[in-house]
């Protein structure tokens, strides 16, 4: 574990992303993926595979492990990324909303189309951030991922995508997923457009990672990963990080894991309650 320096902290706040070296230790790092492994195999309730039967590869994700796998709640705390996240939002502490597990098989196909974090969540907020860290080598050809440059700062909000159904009219969407969620997709009016198209408007940042590396960036930074044309597995786990300015912000269709029944939180409160966002830095 490594405090990101500060000179890192002004490329987080300039770009929207850093890449932050060798800032988890190997051992922890080892440890994760053997867990990751082994999920695969026995995911849980928002876990599984995004691959159709016929398709190449598989595209596995799964979150919000750390209410109910002790071992993903120690890797929470002691991947010390919480206090980067802190001193990235310059924040006094930092909350933890979910964890998020992402594997990628060689020939994989499936990309996630480009995004912000933002429209699908039940927070909102300033000082909002998540740390992606690489569990396996990785590069954009096998599907790390890519950021356009200081979009954090545009004061938009695009339309959300969903894995595996990118494209899709919204109420079939819906139908693969949660109720609302259609009424919540159709109240954005703007899509990410093809920003890799328009080289003299926009950056795309790529990197190339390592085992313990990490990718920090703003919520509202617009991402994307492509299909995995290397000849290695890619795995990574996101934690999504809550810090002094985030509020409680539930919008019909946002993302379901921690709903209305499951905090004492108001509309608009500052995060506080702990047994929903447990504290992972600071007071």
């Amino acid at each position: 574990m490594r405090i990101l320096t500060d000179d890192e902290v002004k490329v987080f706040r300039s770009d929207g992303v850093v890449h932050i070296r060798d800032a988890v230790d190997i051992s922890l790092v080892s440890e994760i993926l053997t867990s990751v492994e082994k999920l695969i195999h026995t995911p849980g309730r928002f876990g599984g595979s995004m691959t159709s039967p016929n398709s190449t590869g598989m595209y596995f994700q799964d979150r919000y492990l750390h209410p109910t796998k002790k071992n993903f709640r120690r890797y929470a705390h002691e991947c010390g990324l919480a206090r980067s996240a802190a001193k990235a939002t310059d924040s006094d502490s930092i909350r933890l909303y979910y964890d998020h597990v992402f594997v990628k098989d060689p020939g994989t196909q499936e990309s996630f189309v480009w995004h912000q974090d933002r429209p699908y969540w039940a927070v909102d907020g300033n000082k909002i951030c998540s740390t992606w860290l690489a569990l396996t080598d990785s590069n954009s050809g096998s599907s790390a991922l890519e950021f356009v440059r200081g979009s954090h700062l545009w004061n938009r909000t695009f339309k959300p995508e969903y894995p595996a159904l990118e494209g899709l009219p919204a109420k079939e969407v819906e139908k693969a997923l949660w109720t609302g969620v259609a009424e919540h997709i159709e109240s954005f009016e703007e899509s990410c457009p093809a920003f890799e198209e328009h080289p003299d408007l926009y950056e795309v940042l790529k990197f190339e990672v390592r085992p313990g590396d990490v990718l920090l960036f703003d919520f509202r930074t617009v991402h994307r990963s492509g299909p995995n044309s290397g000849n290695r597995r890619r795995a990574a786990i996101s934690w999504r990080w809550l810090g002094d300015d985030a509020f409680w912000a539930p919008k019909v269709g946002s993302d379901p894991i921690i709903g209305e029944q499951d905090t004492v939180l108001e509309v608009g409160d500052l995060i506080t309650d702990n047994e929903a966002f447990p504290l992972m830095f600071g007071e």
